[in-house]
């Protein structure tokens, strides 16, 4: 099953998808529509947020383990790193590229790995050389697909459903992001998915307003506002 996974990460290297992004803050769920972008190697993702009604919210670019943030919503543009401490009040724990990749491929990506154990049929787990757990994947008995991931260093998971295939290329209609004590933190309902067209590099650079302002997100240098991640703040006449 291990090899199987690998093979689908192998199949893909580029991919667009477009759905509806609904983000739990505080138990309260923010719905927005979303534009995602991606590819492998090197990493990059480019995910764009937009209000129901048309307007933009969030332009994230993320190359690597760099961020970068354009909030519509504060006239912000915020420049840092994935796993950045400043982020930690707003986004569903540390994020890392492998877990973005994941959410954004909608099925599991392998992190690097020395051993993978199976005490049963449907789980794998998978450790470092010192036997530390890194990943955990579990599967639907009946089809062998992946039902949820996780990722023990960042105390997540991702559950999958409704899965769709297209040129050998599975992938979720639905996705959820839960924390370590099981609460929702974000999820994604992916309406349309196409693989392996051709991205231009142009897609994945960003550059804000002249009226934005700029924050580096160094700790200790600058905080995150709660407007930038809330969806339900684009007003309309």
């Amino acid at each position: 099953m291990v090899s199987a996974i690998k093979a689908q990460e192998e199949r893909v290297d580029t991919l667009i998808s477009t759905g509806v992004l609904t983000l739990h803050v505080e138990n309260v769920p923010s719905e927005a529509s979303v534009l995602i972008v991606g590819r492998r190697d090197p990493s990059r993702i480019k995910i764009e947020v937009t209000h129901p009604w048309g307007s933009p919210l969030l332009h994230i670019l993320i190359k690597g383990s760099d961020l970068d943030i354009l909030s519509f919503t504060e006239k912000r543009h915020y420049r840092g790193r994935l796993g950045s401490p400043v982020f930690l009040t707003l986004l569903p724990g540390v994020l890392s590229p492998g877990l973005i990749w994941t959410l954004a491929r909608a099925y599991p990506v392998l992190l690097p790995f020395y051993r993978a154990h199976s005490m049963r049929g449907d789980r794998i787990s998978l450790t470092d050389v010192e036997n530390k757990p890194i990943q955990r994947i579990d599967f639907y008995p009946d089809r062998q697909l992946p039902r949820r991931i996780c990722f023990c260093r960042e105390a997540l998971s991702m559950s999958f459903c409704d899965f769709q295939r297209t040129d050998d290329i599975w992938y979720a209609r639905e996705v959820r992001l839960i924390d370590e004590n099981e609460a929702p933190k974000l999820d994604l309902e992916v309406r349309r998915m196409v693989f392996n067209r051709p991205v231009p590099n142009a897609l994945f650079n960003q550059k804000a307003p002249a009226d934005f302002e700029v924050l580096c997100l160094e700790e200790g240098k600058a905080e995150v506002s709660e407007k930038c991640l809330d969806f339900s703040l684009c007003h309309f006449p």
